[in-house]
């Protein structure tokens, strides 16, 4: 999901924008929680890549994403979330499922949250083949959606 909005992809990217907006009001039940681990995911924008060169608006975007702990809560990864992201690597093994390192940590940190009392309504993301794991972590797996969408945008 952050990739998409880092990459400004035009499809996704007022859902993002609305959903990053309604996790920043304390009034909205919205609430984002990732992995610290997407801190390092979202290094670089696509075009930063294909260019080969660092771009200073995209460097300020990553570091607003991040710089507001109320719109998008990091989770430290530590050895509880380790131990249930190689528990779910290994179940796949068994489905003959393939779960990059990555996702099973994101995954498992949701499904950590969950085990310390916090609702997790809904996992967020654009991988399909993680649709699937939604049975298995007990929370729905869902594409980034909002209840109520905006017919205008506010910008």
């Amino acid at each position: 999901m952050f990739l998409y909005y880092v990459n400004m992809i035009p499809e996704y990217l007022s859902l993002l924008e609305q959903i990053l907006e309604d996790s920043t009001n304390d009034s909205s039940p919205i609430k984002i929680y990732t992995s610290a681990l997407s801190h390092v995911e979202v290094s670089f924008a696509a075009s930063e890549q294909q260019n080969q060169a660092l771009d200073p608006e995209v460097e300020q975007l990553i570091g607003n994403l991040w710089s507001d702990p109320g719109a998008v809560v990091s989770v430290e990864y530590h050895t509880d979330v380790d131990q249930i992201a190689t528990g779910l690597m290994r179940d796949a093994i068994t489905r003959g499922w393939s779960l990059k390192p990555l996702d099973a940590v994101h995954l498992a940190t949701a499904q950590w949250l969950s085990s310390v009392g916090l609702i997790v309504e809904e996992f967020h993301t654009y991988d399909r083949k993680l649709l699937r794991y939604s049975p298995i972590v007990e929370f729905p797996i869902v594409e980034p959606r909002i209840e109520n969408p905006r017919m205008f945008s506010l910008q």
